[in-house]
């Protein structure tokens, strides 16, 4: 701030201190003035630290104000009522961790049924897994419509877009590549990490 060569500032500074004050103002944070009194640049630093203080402070009540009103704004604009809105962050914060929950489970069973088929060399016993279809689904982003009733896009899957038969075709469905030669997409990288790691 020392260096801000806008008169109204530095007269604002160096207010009642000595006339070589503003000359040698951008020396005071190094301590270089050597033409002005160590007081007269202490008393210029402290208002700095001052102002900003009162700025900063300032500033961050001016985003709290903003974002009061934009809640406010929001909540008065919503299509939903407030305990309406309550009852669907608690679903979602349900559906986000029972959704963690079965998956962990499910790849659980998954990866045993698997090694149990690889170390006793016998068939795999069926485990029913969501086709891609449905994961992609229920991966979308979620659109609001005031005619649905819909907390979420799985809750929007289940009740419109689950077929059963659908399900039962790609079942056990996986990624695969449309020929030997084609590269194998970089979200599936994971995949060959526990290799490496061995």
């Amino acid at each position: 701030m020392t260096g801000i060569n806008v008169t109204v500032f530095t007269n604002h500074l160096c207010d009642g201190k000595s006339p070589q004050c503003q000359d040698e103002l951008y020396k005071f944070p190094c301590g270089r003035a050597t033409h002005v009194p160590q007081s007269d640049s202490n008393d210029v630093l402290a208002t700095i630290r001052a102002e900003s203080q009162v700025l900063g402070w300032l500033l961050i009540a001016s985003i709290m104000v903003f974002n009061l009103l934009l809640i406010c704004v929001a909540r008065c604009n919503s299509p939903v009522s407030y305990l309406q809105l309550k009852f669907w962050r608690v679903y979602a914060q349900w559906e986000s961790d029972l959704l963690e929950s079965y998956m962990a489970d499910h790849a659980e069973k998954l990866a045993e049924r698997n090694l149990k088929s690889f170390f006793q060399q016998m068939p795999p016993e069926p485990v029913t897994t969501p086709p891609n279809q449905a994961w992609e689904k229920i991966s979308s982003l979620y659109r609001f419509s005031t005619r649905d009733q819909y907390y979420s896009i799985l809750h929007k899957y289940v009740e419109k877009c689950h077929d059963p038969a659908e399900a039962r075709d790609h079942r056990m469905s996986s990624v695969r590549s449309d020929g030997p030669d084609t590269a194998n997409p970089s979200v599936l990288a994971f995949v060959d990490e526990g290799k490496m790691m061995l």
